[in-house]
């Protein structure tokens, strides 16, 4: 005769059938044991503060999304973006600018401009169109997250991210 049983173990019940009862086990009907496992297969109803949280970083992960539509994802390619940037302002204000002293701007005269003045020019119009795209994307980002935190219900959480609307150029 088969047997069915409950089993804590650390913490966690599992459930078994066997032709012996193990140690620390309790013993339950079949039904019981059927009614346990549709139980365990079935989600746990995420809370308010589980959806909200999940949302919030769902707006976080797409704010990513939008973002690698204008620039190149990566810690590094970050650092680089912002060293390029900061060499263009530089030289751009420059009295007397040393080719020297902006080894990533020099890295790109022949393929980005034909002249480090050309190259530092192009980056910072790029940087400056990456900042408009970028505070846009930021709002939005920070604007549903704030809504969703503010959400009554799920359902509203739900409604927020859903209505959401990035910006394009």
């Amino acid at each position: 005769m088969i047997i069915f049983y409950k089993l804590p173990l650390n913490g966690v019940v599992s459930l078994g059938q066997g032709y012996a009862l193990p140690d620390g086990a309790v013993e339950i009907t079949e039904p019981e044991y059927l009614a346990e496992l549709d139980a365990s297969r079935e989600p746990e109803a995420e809370t308010l503060a589980q959806s909200k949280d999940r949302l919030k970083q769902l707006v976080d992960t797409k704010a990513e999304t939008e973002r690698l539509k204008y620039i190149t994802g990566g810690v590094g390619q970050a650092m680089t973006y912002q060293q390029k940037s900061a060499e263009a302002l530089n030289y751009l204000s420059a009295t007397n600018p040393d080719a020297a002293d902006y080894p990533l701007l020099s890295a790109e005269v022949g393929t980005t401009g034909e002249t480090l003045a050309d190259v530092a020019t192009i980056i910072k119009t790029a940087f400056e169109q990456w900042q408009m795209i970028g505070a846009a994307i930021e709002k939005v980002r920070l604007s549903a997250k704030k809504a969703i935190s503010e959400a009554e219900t799920s359902e509203a959480a739900q409604a927020v991210f859903d209505a959401v609307i990035w910006p394009s150029v």
